[in-house]
């Protein structure tokens, strides 16, 4: 269960899941809560995509409560119309009014795919905290995807350790091909790196763009190029007017084929107040693409500083600066943290693993609430 297939990360590790699980063991489906989307072309052909609640999406519905008390409908409609043994719903609206759909529908075992440091007030601070409290007592078991989401979990929501388990995102390695061909004017340019994430406040482009203003009076052929749109994509405008970096930022729009374009970057940068287990990192390591991030959340989980990119303190703009000269200025060590950012990927983060794992805790916990839907027959998810 998912908000909508919408092009997002964990849009795309719900799709890698459900393509990846053992169909000897698991019948996946997937219900949307508003709407579907383009990632429905890279679903396996026997997944069954339900819709909820079509006519209800916050565009659409004026009062938060209202639509929550509907989705909340829709969602226990569609779970009781499937009968499935699993309910695993992933980021929080879904797994808030997810799991109070399925424990009121009776439905064996309730996951929590949890992606993020933060739980949002999506309909109104004390009646959703209300609601997710409630969430938290009937999920069986909290899916993290890095140990920085588990803690946050454990400590300031007061789940109960042993009621989470971690499981990394999952990518696959691409198969060798030659770099990706650029517009000429980037191409042009002797050190090129680019900034895969929505265009959003928490992501740091802001402070992204006064490192940027910093390096370019040391390299003014340096650019950088943003990738993704978002309610920042205005100020941003303005920032890089005001910092006079025009001729050094460029504005790409989104880019489904941006883990193909990274091939023929120098290196990609995260400027993040705070992630989970960022995607778009995942997708620069895996083509051998190093990181200049910032160290928050779960990234120093994937990257080791200085061994597949460099971490930096958020915030600090002199020391983001000093990382994204670094790597212009040392381009034989930056080739060597692309190689190691891609073999950790392929060794530690393939989907393969995610998937296995994945099944692993569904058994274990399987196995705790229902033995006797723990038999060789197929499991409805």
């Amino acid at each position: 269960m998912i908000g909508s297939l919408a092009l997002g990360g964990a849009e795309t590790q719900l799709v890698r899941l459900v393509n990846g699980l053992d169909r000897d063991r698991y019948r996946p489906s997937i219900i949307c809560m508003s709407e579907r989307g383009v990632l429905m072309d890279s679903l396996a052909k026997d997944v069954v995509v339900t819709v909820a609640s079509e006519t209800e999406s916050p565009r659409r519905t004026r009062s938060r409560v209202l639509l929550a008390a509907r989705l909340l409908v829709g969602l226990a409609r569609a779970i009781r119309d499937q009968r499935p043994h699993v309910v695993h719903s992933y980021l929080p609206a879904a797994y808030v009014l997810g799991s109070v759909a399925a424990w009121s529908a009776g439905v064996p075992l309730i996951v929590a795919g949890r992606r993020g440091v933060t739980l949002p007030d999506l309909y109104g601070t004390v009646r959703w905290r209300t609601l997710a409290k409630q969430a938290n007592r009937v999920i069986d078991v909290h899916i993290c995807n890095s140990k920085a989401v588990q803690r946050v979990a454990v400590w300031e929501e007061g789940i109960k350790p042993e009621r989470t388990r971690v499981v990394y995102n999952g990518i696959d390695l691409p198969p060798s091909a030659p770099p990706a061909v650029l517009p000429a004017d980037w191409q042009s340019r002797s050190v090129r790196a680019a900034m895969v994430a929505n265009l959003i406040y928490y992501k740091g482009h802001r402070q992204v763009l006064e490192a940027v203003a910093n390096v370019v009076n040391r390299y003014p052929s340096f650019l950088l190029v943003l990738m993704g749109e978002g309610p920042e994509r205005e100020a941003l405008g303005d920032a890089i007017q005001r910092l006079t970096i025009g001729g050094n930022v460029v504005f790409a729009g989104t880019r489904p084929d941006a883990p193909r374009l990274l091939t023929s970057f120098d290196f990609t940068i995260l400027g993040s107040s705070e992630e989970g287990f960022p995607n778009a990192v995942m997708e620069s390591m895996a083509v051998g693409v190093p990181v200049v991030a910032t160290a928050v959340g779960g990234v120093p989980e994937l990257i080791e500083d200085g061994v597949h990119g460099r971490l930096v303190k958020f915030g600090d703009v002199d020391a983001m600066a000093g990382a994204i000269e670094w790597m212009i200025e040392h381009p034989g060590e930056r080739r060597l943290m692309g190689d190691a950012a891609m073999y950790r990927i392929g060794s530690e983060f393939s989907t393969e693993r995610m998937v296995s794992q994945t099944e692993a805790v569904y058994e274990e916990f399987i196995r705790k609430k229902n033995p006797r839907i723990n038999s060789p027959a197929r499991h409805a998810l």
